[in-house]
């Protein structure tokens, strides 16, 4: 079976549907998950773009508050009245979807309301981590990995990542990458250029995705990610009390 089998090119990278819970019906009405305060979640707008990323601060029936995680930046303002995605794990490390209503937005926190489970028929078992991080990729033929090119990982999911590069590659390129995040193991992945976008006077951004990833593969790396986004903050609460 050639390289190329992997890969499902009807797949888009960028957009980020996560797979969703499974969700009971009461009186019609899907059940939403397990929401708990200190949560992170994404707040996305209809096409999928990501509007902010913040921690729950405040939980009730079908209404809920979101606010900036610690040391974060201000808040993108919504429109009231306007409809939000809100998506992000539970503690069963099942992905949510949920529409909402935007009762109150401002630079520091959102409050929604009109919460709605949804299911997507062309959902994607995806959940992107944004981070910074050194990555070392490799051309295909080089099964040894002997010879790295070193890059920026922008962001990562279980379907692809993200990376800048000086080096221009071709979309259907095939690599090998070696990705280490923070204290955990390092992984190895093969993907496929399949978006490249220029970056800055001499840098590219390409877009790729990972060949098929297995079931337990896909739940190592989800955990994985949410676990860093989790320990992004636990690590900002040990040194609350130093210097801002």
């Amino acid at each position: 079976m050639g390289i190329f089998s992997f890969f499902n090119r009807d797949q888009d990278y960028e957009i980020d549907d996560p797979v969703l819970s499974p969700v009971e019906e009461a009186g019609g009405i899907l059940a939403l998950p397990e929401l708990n305060v200190d949560m992170p979640v994404e707040i996305a707008d209809e096409s999928g773009r990501v509007l902010n990323a913040g921690l729950i601060s405040a939980h009730k029936g079908r209404e809920l508050s979101v606010g900036r995680k610690p040391g974060s930046l201000s808040f993108k303002v919504c429109e009231p009245d306007s409809t939000v995605f809100v998506r992000g794990c539970d503690s069963k490390m099942t992905q949510f979807y949920l529409r909402a209503r935007v009762v109150e937005s401002t630079r520091t926190h959102m409050k929604l309301a009109d919460l709605e489970a949804e299911v997507h028929d062309n959902h994607r078992s995806n959940f992107r981590l944004t981070v910074n991080a050194p990555i070392s990729i490799y051309y295909f033929n080089d099964e040894r990995m002997e010879h790295p090119e070193q890059c920026t990982l922008v962001d990562i999911s279980t379907e692809g990542c993200c990376i800048q590069s000086d080096y221009l590659h071709g979309e259907g390129e095939v690599l090998r990458l070696k990705i280490k995040l923070d204290d955990y193991m390092a992984m190895d992945f093969v993907g496929e250029v399949i978006r490249v976008n220029e970056c800055g006077p001499n840098g590219f951004r390409c877009g790729i995705l990972f060949a098929q990833l297995k079931k337990e593969e896909i739940n190592t790396l989800t955990k994985t990610l949410f676990n860093i986004q989790l320990g992004n903050r636990r690590e900002h609460s040990r040194s609350e009390n130093g210097h801002w």
